[in-house]
């Protein structure tokens, strides 16, 4: 019973004013862009499934997705120690891998719902009452999957970091979107790289617009990250595994301490 409070209590903390308001936010801004896009491109030049492709891959789950992640994943266990309130936590008749674990739960849970909204919101915004199912369906499928590795990482870095929020947005929008650039293989050490070869939105745009030249399409023809679905379903398996199980560790073997907010 007492792993079903912390993972209650985890889910609302999702809807404190601050976050609920992060989260709306969040979830409309890829539809908001989409009704943007509409509005500026002739209606006969309007292409849907390059609007949706774009903005599911750089909005979703290069933004959208992400930014949650970091907020949810690192603040699961950095809003306790910032809030002072660690100790009443560690006090539970609760196995500590336990306590963390129905916290990154709730985070995952946080995280999926709100990005799948966005997903279908966008849909709407682009295919009007007939949206393009398939490729939802596809992106609803994988937007758990990303939101487990993004979580699990950055709860990780929460249990071995002094200021895990700043090393989590460091990852998340520097090296995100950097490593795919960068020769000499270093998009393997990204999930972002992996998350797009299981929702290839990039690819699409770029076999469709094949003439199309701009920067973003150059550096991808001239650095392209190649690998198959089976494996980019192990290795992202592999980091939720992984960072999982040493956010596990850490979290039972060290001790945490309150820490007041900017302290």
């Amino acid at each position: 019973m007492a792993d079903l409070f912390i993972l209650k209590t985890s889910l609302l903390e999702a809807l404190k004013p601050k976050r609920l308001f992060t989260a709306i936010l969040m979830m409309l801004l890829p539809a908001l862009a989409a009704v943007l896009w509409r509005m500026v491109v002739p209606t006969d030049r309007f292409d849907p499934a390059e609007a949706y492709n774009t903005l599911a891959a750089y909005f979703v789950f290069g933004f959208t997705l992400t930014i949650l992640s970091v907020i949810y994943g690192t603040g699961a266990l950095s809003a306790e120690i910032e809030g002072r309130t660690i100790v009443y936590l560690l006090t539970r008749p609760v196995p500590r891998w336990r306590l963390l674990l129905m916290k990154l739960i709730g985070a995952w849970v946080g995280i999926t719902v709100t990005v799948s909204l966005s997903v279908l919101l966008l849909g709407l915004a682009v295919y009007g009452l007939k949206p393009e199912w398939p490729r939802m369906l596809s992106d609803l499928r994988i937007i758990p999957v990303g939101a487990l590795a993004y979580s699990s990482l950055f709860l990780f870095f929460a249990t071995v970091m002094a200021r895990p929020l700043i090393w989590a947005l460091l990852y998340g929008f520097g090296w995100e979107n950097i490593a795919s650039l960068i020769p000499s293989g270093f998009a393997k050490l990204s999930i972002l790289s992996y998350l797009r070869t299981l929702a290839p939105h990039l690819k699409e745009i770029i076999g469709a617009q094949d003439s199309a030249e701009d920067v973003s399409n150059l550096l991808l023809r001239s650095n392209p990250f190649t690998v198959t679905q089976p494996v980019a379903w192990f290795t992202v398996s592999l980091v939720i595994v992984l960072c999982t199980g040493m956010a596990l560790y850490f979290f039972t073997t060290r001790e945490f301490v309150p820490r007041e907010e900017g302290g």
